[in-house]
């Protein structure tokens, strides 16, 4: 299994599940935040940045046609909180519900990372907390994908071929995959008593958090997932545990009010040319940093959150994003459709942001 995942990592094509799972032309349309000298926006503006995601997602879906974490993932996650148009929600989650029905029914078929392994775990998990949180109960296409995602469940207890190719932090290592599917059973289960989850879903969540109690975190980042995924799962983290790595979260904080990339990542995250992980604050380990911590307890009105909160407003693009340079390659900052979900996410709490 590792053999066929390390082959991709060899093929131009396959490295972009991250950057660009599905091709490297770039989107057209609109503007987009890959360019760090994108002008800041004169006033924060949710508004704006609610329609750059929802923009995001449908022009992924609709020029991609494939699912990606960053885009069509975290749109998934955010999109039912943050988004003021059910007709947006509703076109993410079909367009999600399709892809992955077509590779489940076997009327398309797969072809490089298009229905590969990490495409059908991600999009089932991301749909699973759609699922969870537009209170639609979960749905018989993620159902199928669930079963499909134990059928494939390797002994160790993870999905070894998982996409491993240096584009954190989604596809950097196999530990990502078990805390986004943990998070996403998690909230399933949580979020309304009718939920109850099979049999085979809490062996497959026993299995999971098995194996990432045998292996300990490479990354802050991965600590995080931790930290999230233990908000459904209390027995996954010890209480020592949660404490020190919320002790890590916090210390990391620069003192602008920020996180940064080199602070969240593991030792294997470099640039293509060799250079480690920025140590200037970016928005999307900022957002992932307070999105975190803000879930599992801190306040936000400490002055450590209320800093960082400071911090992340003051960073939003004329076009709505808050732009995140690529851990990995200068050209492809699709991380920062991940950041604009998690900031969106953050400051849904915001004065005057309530009824989001």
């Amino acid at each position: 299994m590792k053999q066929q995942s390390q082959l991709a990592c060899r093929l131009p094509i396959f490295l972009l599940f991250t950057a660009a799972l599905c091709g490297s032309a770039t989107l057209k349309g609109g503007q987009d935040p890959r360019h760090a000298d994108e002008a800041l926006i004169p006033s924060f503006s949710y508004e704006a940045g609610v329609r750059f995601l929802d923009a995001k997602a449908t022009e992924w879906s609709e020029k991609r046609k494939c699912v990606t974490c960053h885009t069509t993932g975290m749109a998934l996650l955010a999109q039912p909180l943050v988004s003021t148009s059910p007709q947006e929600v509703h076109k993410t989650r079909a367009f999600a519900s399709e892809y992955l029905k077509e590779y489940l029914n076997a009327s398309r078929v797969p072809k490089g990372q298009h229905g590969s392994l990490t495409g059908m775990v991600a999009t089932t998990a991301f749909l699973a907390l759609s699922d969870a949180r537009t209170k639609s109960g979960l749905q018989p296409i993620t159902r199928k994908g669930l079963d499909y995602a134990w059928r494939n469940l390797d002994e160790s207890g993870t999905w070894e071929d998982w996409l491993q190719c240096n584009w954190p932090p989604f596809e950097a290592d196999t530990a990502f995959a078990p805390t986004l599917m943990l998070i996403a059973l998690g909230e399933l289960k949580d979020s309304s008593p009718s939920i109850a989850l099979r049999a085979e879903d809490e062996a497959g969540a026993t299995r999971l958090m098995g194996w990432l109690q045998s292996h300990p975190p490479l990354s802050l980042h991965d600590k995080g997932m931790r930290l999230w995924a233990g908000l459904s799962w209390p027995k996954l983290n010890s209480s020592k545990l949660r404490r020190q790595w919320t002790r890590d979260l916090k210390k990391t904080q620069g003192k602008e009010g920020g996180w940064s990339m080199a602070s969240m990542g593991a030792p294997s995250w470099k640039h293509d040319d060799g250079i480690p992980p920025s140590a200037t604050s970016e928005s999307y380990p900022t957002a992932f940093a307070l999105f975190v911590l803000l879930q599992t307890g801190a306040k936000r009105n400490d002055s450590s959150m209320v800093k960082g909160l400071d911090w992340l407003r003051s960073q939003q693009r004329v076009s709505g994003a808050w732009f995140s340079a690529s851990p990995r390659r200068d050209r492809m900052h699709y991380i920062s459709h991940a950041a604009t979900a998690l900031a969106l996410l953050v400051l849904r709490e915001e004065p005057g942001q309530s009824d989001k």
